[in-house]
């Protein structure tokens, strides 16, 4: 009897023995169709990766081979072999190449010397040739061959003519419209001379107008001030007439679109001296018929006869951010210097009437401005807090997304 028992009783210690295998089995597959996820991905874009870097440097060999076969056409093998070592660094295996340098072996021998004083020598007069007859371009790239090869020859005289290439060079992208040519041409020439005159102005001129280009679109203010400046000191340079121009009906545009048909007047005005214009011309007659009606809805306070006197200074600090606010602020004194304090202060504006608040204990006063461009008059105000004792100060208002939107206007008292 104890013997069927024995035979007829399951073997569970077996039993739990093969559910841990295949536990266990069930989790190391697990791991590793994790780690297969992982790394087969991974190893995908590293080998994607190096394919990718491998052809960029094929191609780079390519471009240098290429290279190196103009310079054997124009019978300068020394910037041949240059350009075909280049090739290989960027690909070893390209064939071409080292076969061109084979080919090439036989005359790196004792004549490298003189030969490389002779293709320095044609460079140079060839080079000398191309800038008398003002062909810029080459004459720049015969240059800077003849310092890769040798740099250390007739180096006055070569930077002689590195400078007239590069200057002449940049005026004459000027004249065809390249200003971002130009002024990298006018960069290289100073870093020659950096001391002559009109390379320095002319490198001026083209950052102006480069400045002036970029903030088109997002600071119409700013773009006037560059333009406006460039256009007084060189009223032909290039279609600097024409930028302006535009900036100007585009801020005029953008005033009156934000309700300060005022501020748009002076815009469309500043475009109508420039160039006639039907269009400006319409604008402008729209926004004026606006301005002057704001200027009767808001009556400019009269002068306090017989009042103190005060002068004003304005000035914009730049080392906030303009994010959607931006403010008047400043400090009054008197004759001598000293803060004034519960002095009265007020401005006013197109459809606003007067606002009006005091100087703090340290002769200091603030009006907080919203992102809508304008011009504020701002005032100095008589004992009854409401009359100006003194003419208005006009503030010309970015708005207070645009850079400038924090300004300061100081007075001082005049005995």
């Amino acid at each position: 009897m104890q013997n069927d028992s024995y035979w007829d009783t399951p073997d569970t210690s077996s039993s739990s023995r093969n559910r841990f295998w295949i536990a266990a089995f069930l989790f190391v597959s697990l791991l590793a169709c994790v780690a297969a996820a992982i790394l087969i991905p991974g190893g995908l874009g590293l080998l994607a990766g190096y394919q990718e870097l491998a052809a960029q440097n094929h191609e780079a060999a390519i471009t240098h081979f290429n290279r190196g076969l103009g310079y054997l056409a124009e019978n300068y093998p020394e910037l041949a072999r240059s350009e075909f070592e280049i090739a290989l660094r960027f690909d070893g295996s390209y064939e071409p190449a080292q076969q061109k340098l084979r080919e090439l072996q036989p005359q790196a021998n004792s004549t490298l010397a003189p030969a490389q004083d002779q293709v320095s020598s044609t460079l140079f007069d060839e080079a000398k040739t191309l800038v008398t007859q003002k062909q810029w371009s080459d004459a720049i790239s015969r240059l800077e061959q003849l310092r890769t090869l040798n740099p250390d020859y007739r180096t006055v005289e070569v930077n002689d003519l590195r400078f007239q290439a590069y200057s002449g060079g940049g005026k004459a992208a000027v004249a065809a419209g390249q200003i971002e040519l130009a002024r990298e041409r006018f960069e290289s020439a100073l870093a020659i001379r950096n001391t002559d005159r009109d390379v320095l102005r002319q490198r001026d001129l083209a950052v102006l107008y480069l400045d002036g280009q970029q903030a088109v679109g997002y600071n119409w203010k700013l773009a006037i001030q560059k333009f406006s400046t460039l256009y007084q000191q060189d009223p032909n340079y290039d279609d600097v007439k024409k930028r302006l121009f535009e900036a100007y009906i585009m801020y005029g545009d953008l005033a009156a679109k934000q309700g300060a048909p005022c501020l748009a007047v002076n815009q469309y005005d500043g475009a109508l001296g420039l160039f006639s214009d039907t269009s400006a011309s319409q604008k402008r007659s729209s926004s004026m018929g606006l301005c002057r009606q704001a200027i009767t809805a808001t009556a400019t306070p009269p002068v306090l006869v017989g009042a103190e006197n005060y002068i004003w200074k304005i000035s914009t600090t730049t080392d906030r951010s303009c994010d959607g606010n931006g403010d008047v602020s400043g400090f009054v004194r008197d004759a001598l210097g000293r803060l004034l304090s519960d002095v009265p202060i007020g401005y006013y504006a197109d459809g606003i009437t007067l606002v009006a608040t005091r100087t703090n204990s340290n002769g200091q006063y603030q009006f907080v401005l919203g992102k809508d461009p304008g011009v504020f008059h701002l005032v100095i105000l008589g004992p009854d807090g409401k009359t100006p004792s003194t003419l208005a100060a006009d503030v010309q208002y970015p708005g207070g997304i645009n850079a400038g939107c924090h300004i300061m206007v100081d007075w001082q008292r005049v005995q």
